[in-house]
């Protein structure tokens, strides 16, 4: 009766060790996920600090300034546009500057790109591609001048720069691509970088009350 015990007492061992291994593995892919989500946060904050260092030098240089927003197309005309003005100032080319098969794309991290954007197989190289949009409502008129900086009350609650689809140089509210659970790093006219959750902006709905007093902030304190 003993001997016949010992098979079954094997197997039990087995089974809770295969029980074991396999909580542990979890555990292991739970904490590895974590710490890629917390490196990619971290590198998308230190991209949108280095726009806030260009957008900074910027303002000395053009008597307070703010960037036109720019459109679509993009092209080298735009001399004043966000995404052709700041990079100068981190020693990088503007974006219309930037030849087919250099441009930034889906999937490959740069200074235009935010981190953890997922590839695309089949890209089209004359496309130009950049996750991140400036607040439209710095510059409410197409061809007339942006604000000053000395023109907002307070810059620090002022969005500038904040993550999008990858398409349009302007963001609005509606614009924001927030991860699945969690906040989004947006850059404000001070320079400041913040992770700001979904509730913290206007609805889009609610953006013309807002336009109505100064026109430029969509961001709740």
């Amino acid at each position: 009766m003993k001997c016949a015990a010992l098979p079954s007492l094997r197997l039990v061992r087995v089974s809770v060790s295969a029980v074991v291994l396999l909580v542990l593995g979890l555990v292991l892919v739970a904490v590895l996920g974590r710490q890629k989500e917390t490196a990619t946060r971290v590198a998308d904050a230190r991209n949108l600090q280095q726009w806030g260092i260009a957008l900074n030098l910027c303002l000395i240089e053009n008597d307070n300034q703010l960037p036109e927003v720019g459109r679509t197309p993009v092209t080298p005309a735009q001399t004043q546009a966000w995404f052709n003005a700041l990079p100068l100032y981190l020693s990088e080319k503007p974006l219309a500057e930037i030849p087919p098969g250099d441009r930034p794309r889906p999937g490959v991290p740069s200074l235009w790109v935010r981190p953890g954007t997922k590839p695309v197989k089949i890209w089209d190289p004359e496309v130009f591609f950049f996750s991140y949009g400036m607040n439209r409502s710095l510059q409410p008129v197409e061809g007339t001048r942006s604000f000053r900086i000395t023109e907002i009350s307070f810059p620090g609650s002022v969005i500038f720069l904040a993550p999008t689809d990858g398409y349009s140089p302007g963001a609005g509210p509606g614009d924001v691509v927030f991860p699945k659970i969690g906040t989004a790093h947006i850059l404000f006219c001070d320079g400041h970088v913040q992770p700001v959750p979904r509730a913290k902006l206007l609805d889009p709905a609610a953006l013309s009350a807002a336009a109505a007093e100064k026109g430029i902030s969509w961001f709740q304190q």
